[in-house]
């Protein structure tokens, strides 16, 4: 999904993840917000899993969900439940 199709609540949340970084001047994602040395993989319960290159990870607890935002392979939100996640450093 694209940043016009995140619901209300992701909206608001990446403006809040973009305020704490200083970056109060606009409400969207841009290249610069992305890892540059990251991957996440997620595992579901049944073994299969998700992995995504210079993502932008932010948990959201009170919706019990974590977003995935990559620039080039959009927007993904995943329910914690049943899930694990991991994020690696790589040189």
């Amino acid at each position: 999904m694209k940043h016009e199709d995140l619901p209300k609540r992701w909206k608001t949340k990446i403006e809040a993840y973009l305020a704490s970084k200083g970056k109060t001047n606009r409400n969207k994602l841009l290249c610069d917000d992305f890892s540059i040395n990251e991957i996440v993989e997620i595992k579901f319960e049944d073994d299969s899993y998700a992995e995504f290159r210079f993502p932008l990870v932010i948990k959201a607890p009170e919706y019990n969900e974590i977003g995935i935002f990559t620039e080039h392979c959009g927007y993904h939100i995943f329910n914690l439940m049943g899930v694990d996640i991991t994020i690696k450093t790589f040189d």
